[in-house]
């Protein structure tokens, strides 16, 4: 046991007399600690950069993503509006127009397409469209329902329900559609600023 309280205390003997003969002089130096604290704030401005870098490419790809899921959404209601309204106007010139039995009017009823429509109610994108085009189109098919039901029912006369349709179509092409049109371009356009092909879907079909 002597021998080794000895033992012990020899150690941390040569362990404080070597400890003495380090040089300890940049510990004291002004430079030593400058350098440090420039290394610890070089470190915390570095991760701070990349962290913010990397927020911001993932919020820029979440916002290009979601624009070009609304650019194709806009651009199909376009379609669909579109042709349903060259539907409507030949229905209201050839038929609504010679003012028809009921039963023919019955029978003559025009079969719109809806399928984009209806899909609007299942899409994330929805709400992303400008309000006055989701309230455009929604006026617009109750306005051609009304019209025709009231045709059916002999409410209107037909050549009266023709007329009114007509202007409601001429409205429609002359105002809702061109802007319409307008916003998927405009989007479009920004889309292909960011890099992004539009032309890979057409490409595929």
């Amino acid at each position: 046991m002597p021998f080794s309280i000895a033992k012990g205390t020899a150690i941390r003997l040569n362990a404080t007399k070597r400890l003495r003969e380090m040089d300890h002089g940049d510990l004291v130096k002004s430079g030593f600690w400058v350098a440090q604290l420039c290394v610890v704030l070089a470190t915390v401005i570095g991760v701070y950069l990349a962290a913010s870098a990397g927020l911001r490419q993932a919020l820029i790809f979440d916002s290009v993503t979601k624009q070009e899921s609304n650019f194709y959404l806009r651009k199909s209601v376009y379609d669909e509006l579109s042709d349903n309204v060259v539907v409507l106007r030949a229905y209201a010139d050839d038929v609504l127009a010679r003012n028809p039995p009921q039963s023919e009017l019955l029978n003559q009823r025009p079969l719109l397409s809806r399928f984009v429509w209806e899909a609007l109610r299942f899409s994330p994108t929805t709400l992303e469209t400008p309000s006055a085009f989701l309230t455009g189109g929604r006026r617009f098919y109750l306005q051609v329902d009304d019209l025709i039901d009231k045709a059916e029912s002999r409410t209107w006369a037909a050549s009266h329900a023709a007329k009114r349709l007509t202007d409601l179509l001429d409205d429609t092409e002359q105002r809702l559609l061109p802007e319409l049109k307008g916003s998927y371009e405009a989007l479009g356009k920004q889309l292909t600023d960011y890099g992004v092909n539009l032309e890979v879907l057409k490409e595929t079909l």
